[in-house]
C-alpha cells in the first residue's frame, strides 16, 4: 500500500459525503484507515515520524468519522473511532517501556475493552471530549460500564459573537501563558521568549530578566480568561453535569483543551468543579489502560529526586547568549519538599543534567523547581563548567533536559512533578500535546504533575506544602491536589491563576513515606498528622 492510496480513497469518501450516502462514506473511512495503518506500521519505533505523518495524513479523519457514527446515532463506534485516532505514538512508546501490546487498530474486532478499562478504577466516572468543527460529542462512561452520550451542533445561540471560525482555532488561542503576577510576586520560571542577540564577552553586562513580555493590559487578560472559562463550563460541564455523580472525574480531552484548567471550571450550579470532584486527565483510554497493565515491579517504590534552582546562568539558548536567572523561591520550595519527604534535594551547581539523569531511572517520585520552556515545556537544569574551561558558553544539549532524553531513559517514577512554568505545553498535534510531559508518561512514568502557565510563588509554595503534606500522609495524588486546592481557595488565595495551575496526567498514585531507608519516619508522620488536624483537614 501507498501514500497515493489514501489519497484515492480521501476522494471516495468526499464523494460519498457529497451525495449524502453515509453508508458508503463510512465504509471507505475504514479502508481509509487500514491503509495508514499499514503505512504507520512502516515507520516502526520512529516516534517523531510518527506524530508527523498523523497530522499531515489527515489524523483529522478519525474524529470527522466518529462524528459521522454519531450522526448516525451508532455513539460507541464513535468512541472508538475517537480513541482510534488519539492512542497512536504514546502508547506504543508505552507498550515498548512496559513490554505490553497497544491492541486497538483499525479491525472493528479488537473494539473491545473500553468498559473493562473504567471498570478497574474505582469511585470515578469518564468525560471522554472530541468535537470537528462545530459539532461536539461528549461520552459519559461510569465504573459500571454505563455510557451515556451528548452530542450538539453549536450555533450562535450557544457560541454567541465571540467565535469566529472552529473551536479548535478558540481553544489555539484561549487560556494563553498567563502572566498576572507583578515581579515583586513572580520569579518567573519560564526561559525567555524574546531572544537577546549574541554579545561579546565584552559586551556582557548584569544579568537581565528573563521574564515573559506581556503586551496585553493585565485586566484584558483577566477578563479574557474568565471569558474562557466561562465559556468552557457552558460546553463541556453544564450539559453533562447531572451525569458526574462520582467523587473524580476522568477527563479525556481532545489535543487543543489541554490548556483549559478543568479545575476552574463550573457546574450547572455556578460551584467549581473541583469543589467537589477529584480531577483528572488521560490522554486516550488506551494509554491509561497500558499504566493499569504495566509490570507490578516496574515502578520503584522508594527514593526520590527532588531538584530546585539549577545555576544555568550564562548560556546558548535559541541561538543567542542568555542569561537564565536563579529562583530562590523554587529552592525554597526544593528544600521544603526535600524535608516533607525525607530526601536531600539537587540544588544549584549540583543540579546537573548527567546527575539527574544518572538518578531518574531509579527513584519514585520526581520533583523539578526550575525553569521551563514555554513552547516545548523542557527544563534547564545546570551545565557542568569546568576550571580548565571558564569562559566557554554553554550550548543547550549541556544544559536543557529535552524529550527526546527522557524518551531515552527508562523512568520508574510513579509520579513526576514539574513545577516549573508551562510545563503542560509542547506543540499540539493530531495525537495530543507533544511535550516533555508526555515523553515522562512515554519513558514509563505512571502520572506527572504539571503546570498550565506562570506560577505565583507563594501559591506556589502554599499549594505545593498542602500537596506534599497529604501526599506523606498516605492519600493518593489526585486526592492530594484536590485538598489542596481546597485549602487554597478557603486560605485567601481566590483567585483562579492561585490555585489552579496544576493538572493532574495519568493515573492515580499512592506513596508510602513510613518505610525504613529515605522515606520519612513516623515522629514526622505524627507531626503532619497533627498540622494536617490543626487546618481541619484530617483527624489524629
Amino acid at each position: 500500500m501507498r501514500e497515493t492510496d489514501l489519497k484515492s480513497v480521501d476522494g471516495l469518501v468526499q464523494s460519498s459525503l457529497r451525495q449524502g450516502n453515509n453508508t458508503k462514506a463510512l465504509r471507505y473511512f475504514f479502508q481509509r484507515f487500514e491503509i495508514y495503518e499499514h503505512l504507520r506500521l512502516s515507520l516502526r519505533n520512529e516516534d517523531h515520524l510518527k506524530t508527523s505523518f498523523l497530522d499531515i495524513k489527515g489524523g483529522h479523519t478519525y474524529t470527522c468519522c466518529s462524528a459521522l457514527l454519531c450522526q448516525n446515532n451508532n455513539p460507541l463506534d464513535a468512541l472508538y473511532v475517537a480513541e482510534l485516532g488519539r492512542a497512536r505514538g504514546l502508547p506504543d512508546l508505552q507498550a515498548a517501556r512496559y513490554s505490553l501490546q497497544a491492541n486497538i487498530s483499525a479491525n472493528p474486532k479488537t473494539w473491545i475493552g473500553i468498559e473493562n478499562i473504567v471498570r478497574r478504577e474505582t469511585d470515578c466516572v469518564f468525560l471522554y471530549i472530541s468535537f470537528v468543527n462545530d459539532y461536539l460529542c461528549m461520552w459519559v462512561i461510569n465504573t459500571r460500564g454505563e455510557i451515556q452520550f451528548k452530542d450538539m451542533t453549536m450555533g450562535e445561540e450557544i457560541l454567541g459573537t465571540r467565535l469566529v471560525g472552529y473551536l479548535s482555532d478558540f481553544f489555539a488561542k484561549s487560556f494563553r501563558c498567563l502572566s498576572m503576577q507583578s515581579e515583586w510576586e513572580c520569579e518567573d520560571r519560564s526561559l525567555p521568549l524574546v531572544i537577546k542577540p549574541q554579545l561579546s564577552s565584552d559586551e556582557l553586562g548584569s544579568p537581565r530578566d528573563p521574564r515573559l513580555l506581556e503586551e496585553d493590559d493585565e485586566e484584558e487578560v483577566i477578563s479574557d480568561f474568565q471569558s474562557s472559562l466561562s465559556f468552557s463550563s457552558k460546553l463541556f460541564i453544564i450539559p453533562v453535569a447531572d451525569f458526574l455523580e462520582e467523587p473524580e472525574v476522568i477527563i479525556v480531552p481532545p489535543s487543543s483543551l489541554y490548556k483549559v484548567p478543568f479545575a476552574a471550571l463550573t457546574d450547572n450550579k455556578g460551584k467549581f468543579l473541583s469543589e467537589t470532584r477529584r480531577i483528572r486527565i488521560v490522554p486516550s483510554l488506551t494509554t491509561l489502560k497500558l499504566i493499569q497493565d504495566s509490570p507490578a515491579d516496574y515502578h520503584s517504590r522508594t527514593d526520590a529526586l527532588i531538584v530546585g534552582d539549577p545555576t544555568v546562568d550564562w548560556v546558548m539558548y535559541k541561538g543567542g547568549i542568555q542569561h537564565i536567572s536563579s529562583l530562590p523561591c523554587a529552592r525554597k520550595e526544593a528544600k521544603m519538599v526535600g524535608r516533607l519527604v525525607g530526601v536531600k534535594p539537587l540544588l544549584g551547581e549540583q543540579a546537573t543534567k548527567q546527575a539527574v539523569l544518572e538518578k531518574i531511572t531509579s527513584v519514585s517520585l520526581v520533583h523539578f523547581a526550575a525553569h521551563g520552556d514555554a513552547e516545548r515545556g523542557e527544563v534547564a537544569l545546570s551545565p557542568i563548567r569546568t576550571p580548565d574551561n571558564p569562559n566557554i558558553t554553554p550550548q543547550e544539549e549541556d544544559y536543557l533536559l529535552t524529550m527526546d532524553e527522557i524518551s531515552q531513559v527508562k523512568v520508574r517514577a510513579k509520579l513526576v512533578v514539574l513545577s516549573c512554568c508551562h510545563s503542560g505545553n509542547g506543540q499540539i498535534k493530531a495525537e495530543g500535546v507533544i511535550g516533555i510531559a508526555r515523553a515522562f508518561l512515554g519513558s514509563g512514568a505512571r502520572s506527572v504533575l504539571v503546570a498550565l502557565w506562570a506560577i505565583s510563588d507563594t501559591a506556589t509554595e502554599q499549594l505545593m506544602s498542602r500537596f506534599y503534606e497529604h501526599l506523606v500522609s498516605g492519600e493518593s495524588a489526585s486526592e492530594s491536589l484536590h485538598r489542596a486546592m481546597k485549602w487554597m481557595r478557603n486560605n485567601g488565595y481566590t483567585r483562579v491563576s492561585e490555585w489552579a495551575p496544576f493538572m493532574l496526567i495519568g493515573d492515580d498514585v499512592t506513596f508510602d513515606f513510613g518505610n525504613k531507608g529515605k522515606f520519612k519516619v513516623d515522629s514526622f508522620h505524627l507531626y503532619l498528622r497533627f498540622k494536617l488536624f490543626w487546618h481541619g483537614e484530617g483527624s489524629l
